[in-house]
């Protein structure tokens, strides 16, 4: 369920509107049913969730559920949680019916009196309604969205903005630096490119570092994670959902896709790239300007593009140096 704190509730939707308005076929479940708000598949546990599934050969389904989007030739058991309705488009359906269930909510009316060891620049735009803690500093033309959280001695840069985040202690972000922002989610249909709501989190450990001008988005219905510990450098992209684990190292200009689990003690160097949906184990490490479309294992190094074990990369590099001084010699 999207954090109360960040997002308001609209009014339910029943599953005879909802199946009408995405054009869905209802296959399973009664229409008179209702869909209060969008949640992620694995962690329906009620009778008035909204959920969808796209791969359900690969994804278990769960056991309760209001309104459930599976593929059109879906051919396995139909669940008996709640409501089914078949659609072409299972992501589609869904981002159009919760984005008519939730709103981010608003920058409301700035803070302006903080405890005394607090520093907030005069410039600084600080919501109401956002929980600053004990010797957090908080420098020019920054924005701190609602219901945001900061521990304890975490400095904040000129210019960065933070919203639908929850931040540890000790933490140090950059100039520029953007926090919460919504991630790049869209989803194909017969109406064309629809925005999927961003209805998760960025959570933040203690003692991390985020570099000048890097984005960190929010989750689309999970949270986007950064370990305790890890310092990430400027200009750095991690997208909507990716969780990346305590002590890790990376450099600029990386660019992480969304939904890749990264382990503890990872290092990337500058310029790396990540497809989506990659696992990284504890402790890989991969080389300056690596792009990546496969999982590694813990503890390997890996580089080249498409990436590889490193000593494979190096063989192969070694191997086409000597076929071109051959061919040029």
């Amino acid at each position: 369920m999207p954090d109360p704190r960040f997002f308001t509730t609209n009014k339910p939707i029943s599953v005879k509107d909802a199946v009408e308005r995405v054009g869905a076929k209802l296959v399973n479940g009664s229409s008179d049913g209702q869909c209060c708000y969008a949640e992620e598949l694995s962690k329906s546990d009620s009778n008035d969730t909204l959920i969808f599934c796209e791969r359900p050969a690969k994804q278990e389904l769960p056991k309760r559920f209001g309104l459930l989007f599976l593929p059109r030739n879906y051919t396995g058991d139909i669940p008996a949680g709640g409501a089914v309705a078949l659609t072409p488009f299972p992501r589609h359906a869904f981002a159009i019916l919760a984005a008519a269930l939730h709103d981010e909510i608003p920058l409301s009316e700035r803070q302006r009196e903080f405890d005394a060891s607090i520093k907030v620049d005069t410039t600084a735009i600080v919501s109401k309604d956002a929980k600053i803690a004990s010797g957090v500093s908080i420098g020019p033309n920054v924005t701190v969205g609602p219901s945001v959280e900061i521990g304890d001695n975490t400095v904040i840069d000129a210019d960065a903005t933070i919203t639908h985040a929850l931040i540890g202690a000790n933490v140090h972000v950059l100039p520029g630096a953007r926090i919460g922002q919504s991630g790049f989610g869209f989803t194909q249909g017969d109406s064309g490119l629809v925005k999927v709501p961003q209805l998760g989190r960025v959570i933040i450990g203690d003692d991390v570092e985020i570099g000048a001008n890097t984005t960190i988005d929010r989750g689309a219905l999970a949270d986007t994670v950064i370990g305790k510990g890890t310092k990430i450098d400027n200009l750095v992209q991690i997208g909507h959902n990716v969780t990346l684990g305590q002590y890790c190292i990376i450099a600029a200009q990386t660019g992480i896709s969304g939904s890749c689990t990264i382990g503890d003690g990872v290092l990337m160097g500058g310029q790396v790239g990540l497809a989506d949906h990659l696992n990284i184990g504890d402790g890989a490490q991969i080389a300056a300007g690596s792009g990546l479309m496969h999982d590694i294992p813990a503890g390997e190094k890996w580089g080249g593009s498409p990436a590889k074990p490193v000593k494979q990369w190096l063989r192969e590099v070694a191997a086409l140096t000597r076929l071109t001084k051959r061919r040029n010699g």
